[in-house]
């Protein structure tokens, strides 16, 4: 049975996000971004909630009604596991491969998003995207443009050489189709065989059980930070690395994002979740900017020349 009811028998799409307490902030802004860029669909929005208490559910909801949405909260019911099994992974590491049990069948699509994402542009034409058979759509990780770091990680989860790699911080599925094929659980079952084996648990085991089967996506729906500045019209921000918009020292690429946080936050429980940077924080992230311009422009050529050439081969 669902963790969540369903809606009647015509399909809708679905967003959905992942968090616990200290991301929970972070995770509301991700999907109203998302329910602000969606112009023509029918889409629902799913928090999979991490050990949240009563206290976080109550200001989810205030979130939500503030901003005139629904944000349908689905709890992850953590299975009994074999301390082995997880090694040293949580259980949260891996709740989105649960996703299969918690949520209700009627979806067409599902858009999942990493809690440190917002959507930018309209989504309706990425939900329209021809998947050719696919189970699901992703963007090449950041670490592909580097052929030998990816080689050793590629090797280590028994990958092979040739293979593409996926960043999992945005992931088009074909809901529908994983009753034929549910690769969701594949995963979480590859995952659990050998756990130490995965430095990135549930990404490394979706490429996997993936592996040759999924839709290469153009890179502007998940623009990561590394790649942010060579993506024409970026879609979806994803901020990949330790430094997010939230923080006091604000990455000068991020600046909008940081207002964004700020604004949408105002007024909540979570209004000092966004730091508020320092004169000298934000005159040093300019100079920062600029300096790491010069200082990495070999990387950022490499980087460059392979997600070009990447957007051109890709579902636009």
């Amino acid at each position: 049975m669902p963790a969540v009811p369903s809606h009647g028998e015509t399909a809708s799409h679905g967003v959905i996000t992942c968090s616990d307490t200290r991301m929970l902030p972070a995770a509301c802004c991700a999907l109203l971004s998302a329910k602000r860029h969606v112009e023509r669909l029918s889409v629902r929005f799913f928090l999979l909630a991490i050990d949240l208490d009563d206290s976080s559910r109550g200001q989810i909801k205030t979130f939500a009604q503030m901003h005139g949405f629904d944000i349908e909260v689905v709890d992850f019911v953590s299975p009994s596991f074999e301390r082995q099994a997880l090694g040293r992974w949580p259980a949260s590491a891996i709740a989105r491969l649960y996703m299969d049990e918690q949520l209700p069948s009627d979806i067409g699509r599902l858009l999942y998003l990493d809690a440190d994402t917002l959507v930018v542009s309209a989504l309706d034409g990425l939900f329209d995207i021809d998947l050719h058979g696919k189970p699901l759509a992703a963007v090449d990780d950041f670490l592909m443009a580097f052929p030998r770091n990816m080689g050793v990680r590629l090797a280590q989860i028994g990958m092979a050489a040739e293979s593409r790699y996926f960043n999992s911080g945005v992931l088009l599925i074909d809901w529908v189709g994983l009753a034929r094929r549910n690769f969701l659980k594949d995963a979480r079952e590859l995952f659990l065989r050998d756990s130490n084996r995965y430095d990135c648990p549930d990404q490394d085991a979706l490429n996997v059980v993936t592996e040759h089967q999924w839709l290469p996506l153009d890179p502007r729906w998940n623009a990561q930070t590394g790649i942010l500045a060579f993506v024409p019209r970026p879609a979806i921000l994803h901020f990949t690395g330790p430094k997010k918009p939230w923080h006091a020292r604000v990455q000068w690429m991020h600046r909008d994002a940081h207002r964004f946080y700020k604004t949408e936050l105002a007024g909540t429980a979570w209004a000092g979740f966004c730091a508020t940077p320092s004169l000298f924080a934000s005159i040093r992230s300019v100079l920062s900017h600029h300096l790491i311009n010069i200082t990495k422009w070999h990387k950022h050529r490499i980087t460059k020349r392979y997600f070009e050439a990447a957007q051109a081969r890709s579902q636009p």
